[in-house]
């Protein structure tokens, strides 16, 4: 690791492939008939979140934003651990402001499984984390990663 390199580099791309890889998986579940995998009885019940008529925001599930925001997250991720620095300095305004846009989603979403569904999907409430744990990186970061 470079000298000046953040330690939360290479764990913010780890966290940026496994919510995609989560995303991914929901956007099969969706389209493919993939089993879902969880568990569907009491207030955890992924089935009813992934099917109610609020998983699909226009037109597309929302592990299809998922997947988008994702992306762009781990490209975000991937250049500021290879880039340096200089790209580290450059990349933390970016950074910063897709991590508040995926917050605000997520708080969003937890409103709308909590209140509205009446149900969580825990793996939703996997992606919700990482979501907001990427968003207290760049708060604890305070500087360039």
């Amino acid at each position: 690791m470079s000298p000046n390199r953040s330690p939360l580099a290479w764990p913010r791309v780890a966290l940026t492939g496994i919510g995609l890889g989560i995303s991914v998986y929901l956007t099969l579940v969706h389209y493919s008939h993939v089993p879902l995998l969880c568990h569907t009885s009491g207030i955890i019940n992924c089935v009813d979140v992934v099917t109610s008529p609020q998983s699909v925001a226009l037109g597309l599930p929302l592990a299809v934003w998922g997947m988008l925001w994702f992306v762009v997250a781990a490209v975000l991720a991937v250049w500021t651990a290879v880039g340096g620095p200089a790209a580290a300095t450059r990349l933390r305004p970016p950074r910063l402001a897709w991590s508040v846009v995926g917050a605000l989603a997520v708080v969003y979403f937890v409103y709308l499984e909590l209140i509205v569904i009446g149900h969580i999907c825990l793996w939703c409430s996997g992606v919700h984390l990482i979501v907001l744990t990427l968003l207290a990186f760049e708060a604890l970061s305070g500087a360039p990663a």
